[in-house]
């Protein structure tokens, strides 16, 4: 298996392979906190209208990593214009991240967040924002190993629905 890759913007013929590798995403996820990824029955599919609508918007970037003869990652970066109430303008953001298992750390996660920083910076955007699980430490690695730095916590409460409630 080389570990040559090809980066590129995605398409809409990339739909396919792309549901996929968010499906493997979205299941991942699950094992660290099934009920924050508990999922509708067409999560996918909800997941690839946003995508189709990503690729068409100038204000968003989606690249695709392509290894192997397949897909085997996904970056998905979209300009934020932030709250008009604070100075700091525009921000950058990286939500969605995916490197197939079998292809993790072999520098492809490295390259598309590059790219994605090269795009943020060609647009004057000075500041870009993650957001990695807690829970996920390979993840946290991964991101405080390109320079980003935890900024804000978020944190949950889970608390019993009332059923009646006035």
């Amino acid at each position: 298996m080389s570990d040559a890759a090809e980066i590129r913007r995605a398409t809409p013929a990339d739909r396919t392979a792309l549901g996929r590798l968010c499906q493997e995403l979205m299941e991942f996820h699950h094992q660290f906190d099934s009920r924050a990824f508990g999922l509708v029955p067409n999560a996918v599919d909800i997941w690839l209208h946003h995508l189709d609508e990503c690729i068409a918007d100038d204000q968003h970037l989606v690249l695709v990593a392509k290894a192997g003869g397949e897909l085997v990652g996904y970056a998905m970066g979209e300009v934020s214009e932030g709250r008009p109430i604070f100075l700091h303008g525009p921000y950058g953001h990286i939500g969605t991240f995916c490197v197939t298992a079998n292809w993790r750390r072999r520098g492809i996660g490295r390259r598309m967040v590059e790219r994605q920083l090269e795009w943020f910076g060609a647009r004057g955007i000075s500041e870009v924002r993650v957001t990695a699980w807690y829970s996920n430490p390979a993840s946290n690695a991964f991101w405080r190993s390109l320079g980003f730095q935890p900024k804000t916590l978020g944190m949950n409460l889970l608390v019993d629905p009332i059923a009646d409630v006035e």
